[in-house]
């Protein structure tokens, strides 16, 4: 078992308090926190050695490309790719997504073709897939989902046809914490010629991600939900798929050749990461992987399931509170309503006790539509969050539903 008061000393933010009381910190789902090997590996770099990589022949420069380029291998590892050239940085899963949506669909999708989507997506999910469908007049068709944010595999099957060339699904819901079975999925969309793209935003800080066992096409992650900074991700793609897949930027370090006639493009990974990256947040994103490891993603699943049943068994126990997923999820996320209290008003009172949770859309509206809500509250947990913090935010929903 881990010691929880040594993890926790771990994330300098933990300790922070306001009015004498710590905070409860249950947006995990929005951003984790980092720990202070992941701060310091940020400091470190731009106090000992920064420079710009993969262009110096001094010596700062070669530290920075090698700490670049080690991120690089310690993410391939991570998600076991063939190739550690499949791992592509990026800002985030938005850019990722944007990424493959007008750089590789270009090449696969013609008029009348059809993107195939799950009905409870995040936002970064949907909307740039419907940009280059408006662009290329290709369709957008809705996969149904279960109440419990899981695609319906039968409704899958159904709107499979051959004009369908990609499917994009998220690995696990932001909504109901929930995964969808990706293997399965892969399998029935690659037997119809289909490719899968994963959003991998939720899963990556919870569960082990074996991309070649799952044989999706394409998954991304974000590093700051996985304890690493912000404004650094990462896109993976099989390297079949990315030899197909034309830049989204383009500038310089991604060139071959350039002249005022034509210019051509590095080899992959280093054609599709134009421009001077975000080293900083590349070398600070890697030590957040060395960090996951030397917990362990067991250890990390073992803590998150003792918090998954304490918080299920609350949620349940209360008649005031709606709850919108028939089963208990797989991620510690949880997503709900107070009985006749309006989500921002319970997320405001919760905030005057020290309780951070999300409220709103959460940047899926049409999974809030298929709810029939106007919104919801999401306490979202992470390994570093206690028993006793989860018997303070029920403390806490009690005393909303008093006084509202």
């Amino acid at each position: 078992m881990l010691n929880i008061n040594e993890i926790r000393s771990q994330f300098p933010i933990l300790s922070k308090k306001k009015s004498e009381k710590q905070y409860v910190y249950f947006d995990n789902a929005a951003t984790t926190h980092k720990p202070t090997q992941v701060i310091n590996s940020i400091n470190n770099f731009y106090t000992n050695y920064n420079s710009n990589i993969q262009r110096g022949v001094y010596s700062l420069a070669n530290k920075a490309t090698n700490k670049y380029e080690e991120s690089r291998g310690l993410i391939s590892k991570l998600l076991n790719t063939r190739h550690k050239e499949e791992i592509i940085f990026t800002s985030g899963v938005t850019h990722s997504i944007n990424m493959v949506a007008f750089g590789y669909l270009n090449n696969l999708l013609l008029p009348g073709d059809e993107i195939l989507i799950g009905e409870m997506e995040h936002h970064a999910n949907i909307v740039p897939w419907q940009a280059i469908a408006s662009k290329m007049k290709f369709k957008i068709n809705v996969i149904n989902c279960c109440k419990d944010g899981k695609i319906k595999i039968d409704d899958l099957r159904k709107k499979l046809n051959s004009s369908v060339k990609l499917l994009a699904i998220q690995h696990v819901s932001n909504i109901t914490g929930h995964e969808n079975n990706i293997k399965e999925i892969c399998s029935i969309a690659h037997a119809e010629n289909i490719k899968v793209f994963v959003d991998g935003a939720q899963a990556v800080s919870h569960k082990k991600i074996d991309v070649q066992d799952l044989d999706c096409d394409f998954y991304c992650f974000s590093g700051h939900k996985c304890y690493g900074p912000t404004g650094v991700g990462v896109l993976y793609g099989k390297k079949s798929c990315l030899l197909k897949m034309d830049p989204f930027m383009y500038g310089g370090n991604m060139i071959n050749k350039v002249s005022f006639e034509n210019s051509s493009w590095g080899e992959i990974p280093h054609k599709f990461e134009a421009g001077t990256a975000n080293i900083a947040g590349v070398i600070g994103l890697g030590e957040s992987i060395k960090y996951i490891s030397s917990v362990g993603l067991k250890n990390i699943q073992e803590r998150e399931a003792l918090l998954i049943n304490k918080m299920w068994h609350h949620l349940k126990s209360i008649d005031e509170i709606i709850v919108y997923t028939n089963t208990m999820p797989t991620s510690p996320i949880f997503s709900f309503n107070l009985k006749n209290i309006h989500s921002y008003d319970a997320g405001s009172l919760l905030d005057e006790m020290n309780i951070c949770v999300r409220t709103g859309h959460l940047c899926a509206q049409t999974a809030i539509n298929s709810l029939g809500v106007s919104g919801l509250i999401r306490a979202s947990l992470s390994f570093y969050n206690t028993e006793q913090e989860v018997e303070l935010f029920f403390s806490a929903i009690k005393k909303v539903l008093k006084f509202l």
